[in-house]
C-alpha cells in the first residue's frame, strides 16, 4: 500500500520537474507569437511581405454587439497559406493569421456582418518579393 506521503513526495517531484517545461513552453510561445507581422495597410495601400513570412491582420471586434469578421476564402491558396483567426477579447480584436508562399500579389476581403447584416467591407491588398 502506499502511503498519503509517498504520492504528495511524488507530486511535488513531477511539479518541480514540469516548472521549467511549462516556462520554457511559455517563452517559446512568446517568441513565435512576436516573429509576425502585421498588415495593417487597407487597399488602396499595399502590405509588402517577403517569402515565407508569417503575418496578421488584426481587426477590431466586439462580440457583445454580435457582429464579427469574415474572411472570403478566395484568394490564392498558392500564395498566401490561411491558418486561422483567434479572438482577442472585445478590446483587442482578432487575428487573421497567415503565411507567405511564392511571390505574386493578392487581395484579402473582410466583411464585418451579423447574421445576415453587413456592416462594414474591408480590403488588404498582400503582395510578397
Amino acid at each position: 500500500m502506499v502511503s498519503k506521503t509517498g504520492i504528495f513526495e511524488a507530486s511535488l517531484t513531477f511539479i518541480r520537474c514540469m516548472k521549467p517545461l511549462f516556462y520554457l513552453s511559455l517563452l517559446s510561445f512568446l517568441f513565435i507569437s512576436c516573429n509576425y507581422q502585421t498588415a495593417d495597410k487597407s487597399a488602396p495601400l499595399i502590405n509588402s511581405f517577403s517569402e515565407d513570412e508569417n503575418f496578421r491582420i488584426r481587426l477590431p471586434e466586439n462580440h457583445t454587439n454580435g457582429y464579427m469578421w469574415q474572411i472570403n476564402t478566395r484568394f490564392d491558396k498558392n500564395l498566401l497559406d490561411y491558418y486561422g483567426s483567434v479572438f482577442r477579447g472585445n478590446e483587442a480584436g482578432v487575428d487573421f493569421n497567415f503565411t507567405t508562399l511564392k511571390t505574386g500579389k493578392d487581395t484579402l476581403n473582410f466583411a464585418l456582418i451579423r447574421y445576415t447584416d453587413t456592416l462594414e467591407l474591408k480590403q488588404f491588398i498582400i503582395e510578397v518579393k
